[in-house]
């Protein structure tokens, strides 16, 4: 008969294990990085330029009145998820900002 392998015995093979796969999965994609920067020309993509700021207008734009009713079919629809009801029960008669 076979002896049993003990508990610290089956940690062991397991930390081995997962950590050798994990350094397996490092290289196949360091290699695949490799390979595809020398087929499209970089290896990272260049940052994106950091936009300049602009100046905080002084009063908000006026909302179109499409946008509008799209902001309140939106708000409509998340008050009803939220409260588990039909948006066709929901009545909204104002809107406030905040």
């Amino acid at each position: 008969m076979t002896q049993e392998p003990s508990f610290l015995q089956v940690v062991a093979m397991g930390i081995c294990t997962v950590f050798i796969v994990l350094i397996c999965l490092i290289i196949i994609i360091k290699l695949m990085g490799a390979v595809m920067s020398k087929y499209t020309g970089s290896a990272a993509p260049a940052a994106a330029p950091a936009p300049a700021a602009a100046p905080a207008p002084a009063a908000p734009a006026p909302v179109a009145q499409g946008n509008k009713q799209q902001m309140v079919a939106a708000i409509a629809a998340a008050i009803a998820e939220d409260m588990g009801a039909d948006v066709n029960h929901i009545k909204i008669h104002s809107i406030r900002k905040l």
